[in-house]
């Protein structure tokens, strides 16, 4: 049995969030937009659980990582930014997200 995601997804992006350069290289943006995503947008929140249980042994819940920084601590900064690409970018023309 699936769990129901509760997200409103009609909710809008900040300006920060909708301004996302994923070409920029420093891992703190990336890890801070990562953050912000995690803690706004439960979706994102299933979609980082569900690649992390894929490629990790241990399993993502909200006893244990309820905030961002735990999970920032497993991922790599590669990891982090293709999985704010993925998000960010995925509806737009010509993205390399889809």
């Amino acid at each position: 049995m699936g769990l129901l995601i509760n997200a409103d997804f009609k909710k809008k992006l900040d300006i920060k969030l909708y301004r996302y350069d994923p070409k920029k290289k420093d891992p703190d943006y990336h890890a801070e937009i990562f953050s912000e995503m995690f803690l706004q947008f439960p979706q994102f929140k299933e979609h980082v659980a569900a690649y992390i249980e894929r490629n990790y042994c241990f399993v993502v819940n909200d006893e244990d990582h309820s905030d961002p920084a735990t999970l920032l601590n497993t991922l790599k900064p590669e990891e982090v930014k293709r999985l704010n690409e993925w998000i960010l970018l995925r509806n737009q023309p010509g993205s390399l997200a889809k």
